[in-house]
């Protein structure tokens, strides 16, 4: 609009200057204002068609804009059928990918069970703590199938059901309830029930938001028509010589216990049968299986709880072996949920599964948690009789492990010139099922006191010598075992210090590690020691030093002290090796023994500079 104006403004200018110049008659003349005002005008009209020629050619620039989705769930339908504690879907899905390279669609929650999955090529399912995602390299169109199971709750008699379905544009749901007389109590909006003879179907629309909702109730006629029920909750705890299998049989609306019976595997051991509802139980072996009949009152309005349990024994590992599972005779229907631990030092894999599902083992129920000792490895639910589930089993050799440690040692001698030793350990340790500290003390040594955290306590011998102190089992403090002190003192029988000669001190060997000892020695004055060698290292100063508790036994610290330290200590005798030479009056002493020989024939004398 506005370059069309432009173009009428400059052409009735050109016009009027030229009807101007017919009436001038070949010669116009206008003023110097004018002309100026003219150009001006001329000038500012070029200006103008510029910028709108400008403004077009960038209109006219197409700009590529990004896809606003990478993919796009077109197709979804759901074919359903509750069977006891859960539904089990068959779902048909149709997925458009419309981006290049790979594509993360979230499809299931964690509390789904997926059973099987029909997958093209440059696509597979994935699953982390936020649930189930399908990886797929576009742009391409996928057609799959998966088969999964989606819990019920069940309280009070009413049964309630809620599925989040993936975020398609529509979501075609079909469930079938096959039971008479069902009463729905809450369904989802855009819902319509059909009800038939033996069942009942709800079929609902959802779009890409909606979750599917469900709860009813069946009415029984004073449960007359009621079908007997069977649940099984099983644990099998695997160890390296056998699977032992501890089972709780609920039974639901039975008429009589005459027809019931539970059918074992031949080659299982039985160990028990209680419950407070049958009177006695028997069995009978077949070509095939052995079978446990019970006999009793029943009630259709009671239910009748029977705990079971049996064990397999394992040859040599590895081994792959069913887990023997129990087999309900009488009922009309059989539901249950096994779960599994290892105990001890092995490795269990599930191998197949047949007429039955792997589940999370998070999903089994919490009297089977409460009742295993360890992490449950796998958990399976089963609606037959027929389901069996196989494992592979290896054993590990077990490795000899420390269960008692001493953390510190504190160590005192005083030897004598008339050949004593006497000497105090204090112990501080941490203990977890150690009975005895086991000490083999020197040659020519007996006990003298024992203390465990400073009440006396009464050692015992064995016949080979070795004196053992009674230990207790330390207390657990944040996780951690906390330490005791064990104080001992005994008295050595030693050589008498001669003029010069060597001299050796120990300490006692004991059966468990040491992480750090030190050792105070205290030896006759007026003596020349030389430097010590052994196990353990001398020091000027100790390299680590822990607040001590009051000591019962008390040692004497006259003559010259030298100390002594280690780290680790594994099955050694702490001990120090060394040479002296005595002082003879007040300005010599006899030297030390030659390094270099064993034997001294005469006696070197050498002005005391030490005194």
């Amino acid at each position: 609009m506005k370059q069309n104006k432009i173009l009428l403004f400059i052409s009735l200018l050109f016009i009027s200057l030229q009807l101007f110049a017919e009436e001038s008659a070949s010669k116009v003349t206008l003023s110097w204002e004018e002309m100026k005002q003219l150009l001006h005008e001329i000038d500012t009209l070029k200006q103008d068609i510029k910028q709108l020629k400008a403004k077009q050619a960038k209109a006219k620039i197409i700009k590529t804009e990004p896809l606003p989705v990478s993919y796009s769930i077109t197709e979804s339908h759901f074919t359903g059928e509750v069977q006891g504690k859960s539904a089990k879907f068959l779902a048909k899905f149709s997925v458009q990918i419309l981006k290049d390279g790979w594509v993360k669609i979230p499809f299931f929650k964690n509390d789904v069970g997926i059973e099987t999955i029909t997958l093209n090529e440059n696509s597979t399912f994935t699953r982390d703590d936020q649930g189930y995602y399908l990886l797929a390299k576009g742009p391409k169109t996928l057609t799959f199938e998966i088969n999964f199971r989606v819990p019920i709750q069940v309280k009070e008699l009413t049964y309630s059901l809620t599925f989040i379905p993936p975020r398609s544009v529509i979501n075609h749901m079909s469930l079938r309830i096959p039971e008479k007389s069902v009463n729905i109590v809450k369904m989802t909006a855009h819902s319509q029930m059909i009800q038939q003879d033996d069942f009942t179907t709800i079929k609902s629309i959802l779009s890409e938001r909606d979750l599917l909702k469900l709860s009813w109730k069946v009415e029984k006629d004073n449960s007359i028509n009621r079908k007997s029920q069977a649940i099984i909750k099983s644990l099998a705890s695997v160890d390296k010589s056998d699977i032992l299998v501890s089972s709780t049989i609920i039974l639901k609306y039975l008429k009589s216990l005459n027809n019931i019976a539970f059918s074992l595997p031949l080659n299982v051991e039985i160990l028990n049968v209680s419950s407070l509802h049958i009177e006695q139980w028997s069995t009978e072996k077949s070509a095939k299986a052995q079978l446990i009949k019970i006999s009793g009152q029943s009630d259709l309005r009671t239910e009748l709880k029977i705990d079971l349990s049996y064990r397999l024994r394992l040859s040599k590992l590895p081994i792959e072996t069913a887990i023997p599972s129990v087999k309900i005779i009488g009922t009309d229907t059989v539901e249950g949920f096994l779960g599994v631990e290892a105990v001890g030092n092995i490795e269990v894999n599930s191998k197949q599964v047949k007429n039955g599902i792997l589940i999370p083992a998070k999903n089994i129920p919490k009297t089977l948690w409460q009742k295993a000792s360890n992490p449950l490895l796998y958990g399976y639910q089963f609606y037959s009789n027929t389901f069996s589930s196989l494992l592979k089993i290896r054993g590990f050799q077990e490795i000899q492990t420390v269960v008692a440690n001493v953390d510190f040692v504190d160590g005192m001698t005083h030897r004598t010139l008339e050949g004593k030793s006497i000497t105090r350990l204090l112990y501080f340790i941490r203990n977890n099922d150690r009975q005895f500290l086991t000490l083999t003390l020197p040659k020519n040594s007996r006990i003298w006191q024992a203390f465990i955290n400073g009440k006396p306590v009464k050692p015992a011998q064995k016949d080979s010598g070795e004196i053992l102190i009674p230990m207790k089992k330390s207390s657990s403090q944040g996780g951690e075992l906390e330490s005791f002190s064990i104080e001992i003192g005994y008295i050595t029988e030693v050589n008498k210090l001669t003029l010069k000669g060597e001299i050796q001190n120990q300490l006692p060997a004991i059966d468990i590690p040491i992480s750090y000892l030190s050792w105070s020695l205290y030896l006759p004055s007026y003596y020349q020691y030389s430097k010590f060698e052994g196990l353990l290292k001398q020091v000027k100063q100790f390299s680590k030093t822990i607040k001590k508790p009051q000591t019962q036994i008390n040692i004497p610290t006259q003559g010259k002290k030298f100390q002594f330290e280690k780290y680790l200590i594994v099955n050694g005798r702490p001990y120090v090796h060394g040479k002296y030479g005595q002082f003879l009056g007040d300005d010599i002493f006899l030297s030390l023994p030659s390094n270099n020989s064993k034997k001294y024939n005469r006696l070197q004398v050498t002005p005391n500079r030490y005194r």
